[in-house]
């Protein structure tokens, strides 16, 4: 577990639904969806960062969460937000390989796990993408079962959907636009 001197953090809307978002000079350590808008998420942080100084600032993280969504154009302007990635190197390599997924398309569990040199290794690729710490960031979402079905999310399956969905409409927009 890394720690931080200050950890700064704020909620903000997202396409999604409201997002709890930390960040410290490394870069952004925490993108979660919450359910509803829990004033108490800020915890969520204080079990990651025991030993660290948390500063509120939603009029940042609402900065942060819309350079992050980038609307109405994620596609021709992905996010440029500094990641702080923390993880075992096996994560970090499926995290990195899922950061290579081009936006509006999927993988399976297996095809990722084939892209980072671990064949028959899906599980293993599943436990990395319930570690994420960056959601749509580090897009997990876009990460399938083999029967094609969208599979559990770690922020809920319906979101997944959605954010699937989402991203297609935008892909399909940023295309007629051309």
């Amino acid at each position: 577990m890394n720690t931080f001197s200050t950890v700064r953090f704020g909620q903000a809307a997202t396409p999604f639904g409201p997002g709890l978002i930390g960040w410290t000079e490394q870069g952004v350590v925490m993108l979660h969806l919450l359910q509803s808008d829990d004033l108490r998420a800020h915890k969520i942080l204080a079990q990651q960062y025991p030993e660290s100084t948390l500063q509120r600032d939603d009029s940042q993280a609402g900065k942060l969460l819309e350079q992050a969504f980038k609307q109405p154009h994620p596609v021709t302007n992905p996010s440029t937000l500094k990641l702080f990635l923390n993880g075992s190197p096996f994560q970090l390599k499926v995290w990195q390989a899922l950061q290579d997924i081009p936006f509006g398309e999927v993988r399976t569990y297996g095809e990722l796990a084939d892209s980072i040199g671990h064949p028959g290794a899906a599980r293993a690729v599943g436990t990395a993408l319930a570690a994420n710490q960056l959601a749509f960031l580090v897009p997990c979402h876009r990460v399938i079962r083999a029967s094609g079905e969208s599979g559990q999310y770690r922020w809920g399956a319906e979101r997944k959907a959605r954010m699937l969905e989402w991203e297609a409409r935008q892909l399909a927009d940023s295309n007629a636009a051309r």
